[in-house]
Formats: structure tokens, C-alpha cells, sequence
């Protein structure tokens, strides 16, 4: 039977970053407030990175945990938030993430609920918003073009059964059978849930480590796919590069790829290097971004090349600059 008795669900923790995000936050709350559980069983952290703009007045408008993020960066903001945490489950989010469903929260869980001992931590996937600009539709409808291209089948949950057998699978959700070699790509950011008090040992720079190392321990990851969030990460073409270009060079000074490097296969570590090529060629991006306009019918794919290029002159930009500037 079930565990569906309002008295009998968990406390869950609703963490979530920002830096300025005052045009975005109010939305992101209101969609936390509007979930259909039980008020005294949610908890809202907000991990201000300093922000100079009304983020943290509008936040103070809600019953919010507000705290200073002094590293300024989402995922250092993040484990600070996981280690204040006082729900049995922590969601870790951004700002730019809204929960749309308003049963989300209980289909979330449900995993949880069903399976006490085995899961560890559940996520839903990313659902675009039909009225959003083409620019995110095309980031949303995978993930952005490196980590598709480096992770393969492992970079977005419905490719999963390709690669992954089944260990369990309801209507509601499906447990695979994850593994080291081809660990998937699952961002916590993007309103993963995890079980609070977790041993961790990773890097604060790292939010697709705490998975690894669940699933290294033998814990079990649940897909909750009938449910999803909207992510509104990119306003326009513009946005898009000044993100690119910064979200490369902190990647590249925090070096926050190192705390998984060695579960990295030869493969993967391979194909970045290949991606800067292919990216810059712009043929191979534009054959493939019409195969999948074929394949999925939706026109916003024709921007891949554009997009690849963009990251492979951005990777290439960032290593040289900070190479000599180190020197």
C-alpha cells in the first residue's frame, strides 16, 4: 500500500540560488507555495550570492530561510543549502527553474515513499515551455551540445533505455540500472531531490558528483516520468554567450570537472577534445542539426551549429586566456 497519508509524508526542503534574479524569483516561490502538500512540511532556503537588485526583499515577502552565499556560484550555494537543510529530502534549483505541476512535489517523492531502502535521490525531466523563445526550446530539448556530444545516451532521460536496463519501472517512474563506466548526466540544479544527511565527499564545484557517488554506493536513482519543470535559462542570443563564456572559464578555473575525472571513461575524455573540432567546422553540427529538425520535427534544432560553435570558440577563448594569464 501506498504511503499517501498527508501525516505520513516527509518534510521536503526547497533550495534555491540566486544573484539577481529579481525578475525571476517571485515566480519560482509562487510555484513552491502553490504545490499541493502539506504547508508545514515545506521548507523554502534561499542562497543569496549577493545580489544588488529587490531578489532578496521579494524573497522576504515568503517564508524563506534567507543565506548569504559568500562563493557567489550555484553549486558551492547548493551543498551549503544541503547542509542546513532540516527536511528528510532536500529539491535543488535555481531560480530560472519553475515548477509548473502543482502535483510535482507528491509525484517527486513517490520513489521515495515506495522503495525506503534503495532510492536515494529522484529528478524529473526538463519541459519546455511552448511559449518560450527558440534559443532555450533548443537548449531544453536535450542538454547544451558538449555534454550531449560527450555523454552520448547518457545525457537526457528519455535516450536512458538505450543504454540502461530496467530495474524497475512503474507508470509513474522507472529505476535504471546506472552504472560507473556511463554514469548519466543528472544535474542537481535542475530540482533533483536528495535524501538529506548523505555522507559527501565531493567537490563544491561539482553538482553531477553527489549522483556518481550514489550510485558508486550502490543507491538507486528514480525518473519520475510524469511530471517535469520548466527551465528558463536564456533569454535571447545574446544572454546565451555572455552565459556560455562564463560558465566555461568558471568551469575552467575551478577546475570542477577534477573531482570525477576518475570515473571518466577514455571515451568521454576523448570526445571533448573532439567536440572543440567538430564544433568549430560548423559542417558536421549542420548536418546533424538537420537530422534531428527530420527527427523531432522542430525547426529551433537548425541552431545547433550555431550553438556548437559558439562553445567550442568559448573553451577554446577561456583556456587561452586563462593559459597566458596564468604565465
Amino acid at each position: 500500500m501506498k504511503n499517501n497519508l498527508k501525516t505520513d509524508l516527509p518534510k521536503i526542503t526547497f533550495s534555491v540560488v540566486t544573484l539577481n534574479e529579481e525578475k525571476r524569483i517571485r515566480r519560482c516561490l509562487d510555484a513552491i507555495n502553490a504545490q499541493q502538500y502539506p504547508k508545514e512540511k515545506i521548507e523554502i532556503i534561499v542562497m543569496d550570492g549577493g545580489s544588488n537588485d529587490r531578489t532578496v526583499a521579494v524573497a522576504e515577502e515568503y517564508s524563506t530561510k534567507i543565506y548569504f552565499n559568500k562563493r557567489k556560484l550555484a553549486e558551492p550555494g547548493l551543498v551549503e543549502a544541503y547542509e542546513k537543510a532540516t527536511g528528510d529530502y532536500m529539491v535543488f534549483m535555481a531560480a530560472d527553474n519553475i515548477i509548473f505541476d502543482k502535483k510535482w512535489t507528491k509525484k517527486i517523492i513517490q520513489p521515495f515513499l515506495d522503495n525506503p531502502e534503495g532510492v536515494f535521490a529522484s529528478f524529473s525531466r526538463v519541459t519546455n515551455d511552448q511559449k518560450d523563445n527558440i534559443w532555450n526550446k533548443y537548449m531544453n530539448e536535450d542538454v547544451e551540445p558538449f555534454s550531449a556530444f560527450v555523454f552520448g545516451n547518457a545525457s537526457h532521460p528519455d535516450k536512458f533505455g538505450k543504454i540502461y536496463s530496467i530495474q524497475k519501472e512503474t507508470p509513474d517512474y522507472v529505476i535504471y540500472n546506472y552504472t560507473l563506466k556511463d554514469f548519466p548526466l543528472i544535474a542537481l540544479a535542475q530540482c533533483t531531490i536528495l535524501k538529506t544527511k548523505l555522507r559527501r565527499k565531493g567537490s563544491h564545484f561539482d553538482d553531477i558528483l553527489p549522483l556518481i557517488e550514489i550510485i558508486n554506493d550502490g543507491g538507486k536513482i528514480a525518473y519520475v516520468k510524469n511530471t517535469g519543470v520548466y527551465h528558463y535559462s536564456i533569454n535571447n542570443f545574446s544572454n546565451m554567450c555572455q552565459k556560455f563564456k562564463r560558465r566555461i572559464y568558471n568551469s575552467i578555473m575551478t577546475n570542477s570537472f577534477a573531482s570525477r575525472e576518475e570515473y571518466v571513461s577514455s571515451t568521454r575524455k576523448i570526445k571533448r577534445y573532439i567536440f572543440l573540432i567538430y564544433g568549430l567546422t560548423i559542417l558536421f553540427p549542420l548536418i546533424d542539426g538537420i537530422g534531428m529538425t527530420l527527427q523531432k520535427r522542430k525547426f529551433y534544432m537548425l541552431l545547433h551549429p550555431i550553438v556548437c560553435f559558439i562553445i567550442s570558440f568559448y573553451i577554446l577563448f577561456n583556456f587561452l586566456q586563462i593559459s597566458l594569464w596564468k604565465k
